[in-house]
């Protein structure tokens, strides 16, 4: 099981790799002609197509298939990479949407509260509020697309594809209350709990040990963070859904 969730965190690291690299490419061509807009535009294609080999290859370990043979069969299912994303993209566009409308209207519900129960500080529900709207993003709305993406790359009930789509499998997988269970306590303890080192400046001396103690911390979050994603991809992509 180590191993198993080493590998798939390795894979992820490999193509954040490859991804940060073309990225770092991309914010260095300039776009002064058509040439250079091309390249620019074959650059954010290809960060397209290695998050998607990269992401595809995950998944399909963590359904057993060898390396070699995920790898294979990563590229060609890139488009499916792409239609398991719309979930997420609708979820975190909605979660945007609700945000937006709790702070442009955190006065009027403030004001609603204090007549109606008499709350002189509302700022402890508008803190649950950011957090589930986190939770909901980082956790649920992955699941999904991960487990979406986990029927439509294997023959499960069926041939790869579009097919698997009109079954329910998926959904019951990606949202029982077990792998829900599991991926609010990565949430927790390997996505929030570490992020918040990121912001912690420790009283260092400005000599070489505050740049390596920042890149130590930050080091510490991307591990932590990727063995998150790999435990998300593990539990989202199960041979089959739970029914208990």
């Amino acid at each position: 099981m180590i191993l198993h969730l080493a590998a798939i965190a390795a894979t992820l690291a490999t193509g954040a790799a490859v991804c940060a690299g073309l990225y770092w490419a991309f914010l260095n061509t300039p776009e002064s002609n058509t040439v250079t807009l091309t390249a620019s535009a074959l650059l954010v294609l290809a960060i397209g197509v290695a998050a998607g080999v990269t992401v595809n290859t995950a998944v399909l370990v963590a359904r057993g298939t060898s390396l070699r043979r995920a790898l294979a069969a990563a590229a060609p299912g890139v488009f499916w990479f792409l239609l398991a994303l719309v979930p997420s993209v609708i979820g975190w566009w909605a979660v945007g949407r609700v945000d937006a409308w709790v702070a442009a209207h955190s006065g009027e519900i403030h004001a609603w509260l204090m007549s109606r129960f008499g709350w002189a500080d509302i700022g402890r529900l508008l803190d649950a509020q950011t957090w589930v709207s986190r939770w909901l993003r980082w956790a649920v709305f992955p699941m999904l697309s991960l487990s979406l993406l986990a029927t439509l790359l294997t023959k499960e009930g069926g041939a790869p594809g579009a097919p698997g789509i009109t079954r329910t499998t998926f959904v019951r997988r990606a949202w029982h209350w077990r792998p829900l269970a599991i991926a609010t306590l990565v949430f927790v303890l390997l996505f929030a709990l570490p992020w918040q080192l990121a912001d912690w400046r420790p009283q260092l001396p400005p000599t070489w040990v505050e740049p390596t103690a920042a890149a130590g911390r930050l080091g510490v979050v991307l591990l932590l963070g990727l063995a998150g994603a790999a435990i998300l991809i593990i539990v989202a992509a199960r041979d089959r859904a739970t029914n208990d």
